[in-house]
């Protein structure tokens, strides 16, 4: 049986740290290992900032549904907004070849996400944005 939890937070990058800390923290006690721990905590912090920085025209609260399930051996965050409809593995990956300073900004996070997390998926779904990340919970034995 997977243990989930649930939030509803305003779309404020002020809620970020109690909401990193309550999934660390459940995912810790679950079992997950450093590395889920890790990626899961990269994933929340580039998906909810990335919503709040780009997602609204407007000045409005809007709320973001943030739920987290642990299942035995895998863990799945998702996120949905009402922002405007994006998904961020459709863009392009950052070309690693063009040294640091002639780099634009912006892209890495996404590409950390493709990369630490085993999958990733977007959904737009009755006008919200729906992503979500998957990883396995503890890496032993691989």
């Amino acid at each position: 049986m997977a243990h989930e939890l649930c939030f509803q937070i305003p779309n404020q990058l002020s809620e970020l740290t109690g909401l990193s800390g309550a999934i660390t923290a459940h995912l810790q006690e679950k079992g997950g290992d450093d590395a889920a721990v890790y990626a899961a905590s990269l994933a929340l912090e580039e998906l909810f900032t990335n919503i709040i920085k780009y997602g609204y025209d407007d000045q409005e609260a809007h709320l973001i549904t943030v739920s987290l399930k642990v299942g035995p051996e895998v863990f799945r965050l998702e996120i949905s907004d009402d922002g405007h409809p994006f998904n961020p593995f459709d863009q392009p990956g950052p070309d690693l070849s063009v040294p640091l300073e002639e780099r634009q900004i912006g892209g890495l996070g996404i590409h950390f996400i493709r990369n630490l997390l085993d999958r990733y998926e977007y959904e737009r779904r009755d006008g919200w944005n729906v992503v979500a990340v998957e990883k396995r919970l503890r890496n032993e034995g691989l």
